[in-house]
């Protein structure tokens, strides 16, 4: 039955409840990276979904290998939504695809992993990992600001170098917020809050300890009444940050102001702040040499040259093949003297040994005939 392998669901692995639209939205759109399996509870022909509460074996084993980096649960996408469609309805998922898996990271819509990504749990750790690993935007343009700071993201906006690590600290510690650098001041990329040239010279004082800060906050406001289609979206809360740049004390900050209900606390910001980029410094261009009389006589000198020094260089290579090769010479010639004189030693101990031999011999016929006698 249902309820024993409801009961037997890991405790790293949450049963998502369809009916319960909060945690829906959250697990789905928060930013937190989430991976889901599919399952139905209401099977009907051509139903490719397990039952419920069945978990895949891949989804164990890629949940250990991404543990701590992603979080995992099952959901019934067949159930019907508040807005009479199912999940698989709303993000048009294939059932034949098993398992069914959904990445939910970013406040993108839920993306369904690929066939060829769920045949193993090494194939699901290499399509997730890469999409749920934090991130530190690095933003050059009014455009990629917007991405990251506007509709239902809240963003950290700082002056840190890009590779600090702090910021990537910040960014694993709060997956739901965007953190987003600039660069250092002074860069390429400049920022203009649209309340002045230069902040704090035409602000008010409870204005300067929000803008203009190195490090600052910007959230959607709870309260604001939900906006259509087309119309202006809301003011945006702002809350500058004036402390230390370490990770203990922007942890701090960060978690204040997230929690932080009083709206009068933070600076109500119309629209975000104008981002400009200087432009690269383009490379010079090639310019092609003068060919005038002057031009042409300087490379022809220039070639009569390098002539004069590649003959100077084969006469040096030829001067030294004849050293060598009289060197060899002589070589050769003392080999073939030495040779002569052994062969002559050889020779003459030859002829005396043959010598002494022959004398033995005589002396002992000598002696025969002595002693016939």
């Amino acid at each position: 039955p249902d309820w024993y392998w409801k009961a037997r669901l890991p405790d790293d692995i949450v049963d998502i409840d369809v009916t319960d639209t909060a945690k829906l939205k959250r697990v789905l759109f928060s930013g937190e990276p989430w991976l889901l399996q599919c399952y139905s509870g209401i099977p009907h022909v051509g139903q490719h979904l397990p039952r419920p509460y069945r978990v895949d074996p891949i989804l164990m084993q890629s949940l250990a290998n991404m543990r701590g980096l992603i979080k995992a649960g099952v959901v019934d996408c067949e159930a019907m939504l508040p807005s009479n469609k199912s999940l698989v309805e709303k993000f048009g998922l294939v059932r034949r695809t098993q398992p069914l898996m959904l990445l939910a990271s970013g406040f993108k819509k839920p993306q369904q992993l690929p066939s060829n990504a769920v045949s193993s749990a090494y194939t699901v750790t290499a399509w997730v990992k890469p999409k749920a690993e934090p991130k530190v935007w690095k933003v050059s343009t009014q455009k990629s600001l917007q991405g990251a700071c506007s509709g239902p993201k809240t963003c950290l906006l700082t002056r840190l170098p890009p590779d600090s690590t702090v910021l990537e600290q910040l960014a694993r510690e709060f997956r739901t917020l965007e953190v987003v650098t600039l660069g250092e001041e002074g860069g390429r990329v400049s920022l203009a809050w649209g309340r002045g040239q230069e902040v704090g010279e035409t602000l008010e004082p409870e204005e300067q300890k929000h803008l203009g800060r190195r490090i600052s906050i910007i959230r959607p406001d709870p309260n604001a009444p939900p906006t259509k289609k087309g119309q202006r979206p809301a003011p945006r809360l702002l809350r500058g940050f004036d402390g230390e740049e370490d990770f203990p004390s922007i942890e701090r900050f960060i978690k204040g102001s997230m929690g932080e209900e009083d709206a009068s606390q933070f600076f109500a910001l119309e629209k975000l702040p104008a981002v400009s980029a200087k432009p690269k410094a383009a490379k010079p261009k090639a310019t092609k040499p003068v060919d005038d009389a002057e031009s042409q006589a300087k490379r022809a000198k220039a070639r009569a040259a390098a002539r004069a020094r590649e003959e100077e260089a084969r006469a040096a290579r030829e001067a030294a093949r004849a050293e060598q090769a009289e060197l060899e010479a002589k070589q050769d010639e003392e080999s073939q003297r030495r040779r002569e004189q052994l062969r002559r030693q050889r020779m003459a101990a030859e002829e005396e040994a043959a010598t002494r031999s022959l004398i033995e011999e005589v002396d002992e016929d000598e002696d025969e005939d002595e002693d016939e006698i």
